[in-house]
């Protein structure tokens, strides 16, 4: 009796270490240095792959993936929503193990401040959370963005989607503002020492020739080598946009020569379905890898102040620099795979926690443990609120809980 309790127990233990495990996930996001100056426009890379072929691809990639093994849990299952209407937020693991949110600029007398936070708010700061607990906050603490964008900029101008990194001993942050004279949209950077700032402005980074856009920039690391990606709008014409990657060099200017088409507007559908805007819209993108070595890309479509703002997710292959354009998955080139369920969304695979109205500007990071987790934003029919979750995988597709 004593020798097979020894046995069952040697095997009890043995099922809890099999089933222990950590997802390898979200390059982590690292940052990029500026290079002023005007973008040129990138090589083709290969003709335009039609819609019929990449969901043909992209079904193949889903039975591939039903079938490897599922990405093990996080620790922390339930979903955070805070009160604080910030937008487009970016949430990284500050020096001292809290966690800080940035988003877009949030005007005096809108939102709860504290910690002696006051004013106009050009980049939000929302602390919260420590280890693997991540939470989040209904208060703003700090405005990591004093004064507002560089000199390149519209003076007191807005600040759009910030995305923050840690990069050796320091954080560098990359923000939208209207280039001054023209209200072009561009990309800055800026740099601290500490995820709470101050940041101090670094100049411009992207804007590229003829007006066209270049916004919502999310760097991230990989194999000691700096990339940020981006909506970038001088790889398309007309009303049409795009996404980006490029990789930098060891002082994190863009190598221009390796920037690469992630994705086009003209590769999905549902960017403009019941759309009340000419613009076609994909943008706020987010990559990360998955414990199989695989590339994912997170990216938003469709109007942002509507039930119909949605999240999709496409496949890029083994590097952060694709081959070729990522490939939409779960039907993806029609439907979102993250959205609103209700009436007025645009069906998408999945729902999100609370199944708040246009949930976007989705993005990956770590925590403590390396468990990939998710930010974004929601629509209350006039602000946007944050929320943070846990990302996992399984059987069927990616899973925010």
């Amino acid at each position: 009796m004593g020798e097979r309790r020894v046995g069952l127990c040697r095997l009890r233990r043995a099922r809890r270490l099999r089933r222990r495990g950590s997802l390898i996930a979200g390059s982590g996001l690292a940052l990029v240095v500026a290079v002023a100056g005007a973008l040129t426009a990138p090589s083709a890379l290969g003709a335009a792959t039609s819609d019929d072929r990449q969901q043909t691809a992209a079904t193949a990639h889903d039975r591939q993936q039903a079938s490897a093994p599922n990405e093990p849990a996080p620790y922390e299952p339930a979903a955070h929503r805070s009160a604080f209407p910030v937008a487009d937020p970016d949430t990284v693991r500050a020096e001292n193990g809290k966690y800080v949110t940035y988003g877009t600029t949030v005007p005096a007398g809108r939102g709860k401040r504290c910690e002696g936070a006051t004013g106009k708010l050009y980049v939000p700061v929302l602390v919260h959370g420590s280890g693997n607990s991540v939470g989040l906050t209904d208060c703003a603490s700090d405005d990591a963005l004093p004064g507002g964008p560089g000199g390149w900029a519209e003076p007191g101008g807005a600040v759009w989607a910030p995305g923050v990194v840690r990069f050796g001993d320091r954080y560098v942050m990359y923000y939208t503002a209207s280039r001054k004279g023209s209200g072009q949209k561009c990309v800055g950077r800026a740099v601290a020492a500490s995820a709470r700032g101050p940041f101090r402005d670094a100049g411009g980074w992207a804007c590229p020739p003829g007006g066209r856009w270049a916004i919502d920039a999310n760097p991230f690391v990989s194999g000691g080598k700096l990339y940020v990606t981006y909506r970038d709008d001088a790889i398309t014409s007309g009303a049409e946009t795009g996404l980006s990657t490029v990789r930098t060099d060891s002082a994190g200017r863009a190598v221009w020569s390796t920037r690469r088409d992630v994705l086009k507007s003209t590769d999905i559908t549902w960017d403009t379905r019941k759309s009340n805007s000419s613009t076609h819209v994909v943008e706020n993108p987010s990559m990360w890898r998955t414990h199989t070595g695989d590339w994912y890309l997170m990216y938003s479509g469709n109007n942002w102040d509507s039930p119909r703002y949605a999240t999709g997710v496409a496949h890029c292959g083994k590097t952060p620099l694709p081959a070729s354009r990522c490939k939409p998955v779960r039907r993806g080139v029609e439907r979102p795979y993250f959205g609103f369920t209700g009436s007025t969304g645009l069906g998408p695979y999945k729902g999100l926690p609370d199944n708040r109205r246009g949930p976007g500007g989705m993005d990956v990071f770590k925590a403590a443990d390396g468990s990939p987790r998710v930010v974004w934003h929601w629509w209350d029919g006039a602000l946007r609120r944050p929320m943070t979750g846990a990302l996992s995988r399984g059987a069927d597709g990616f899973t925010v809980r």
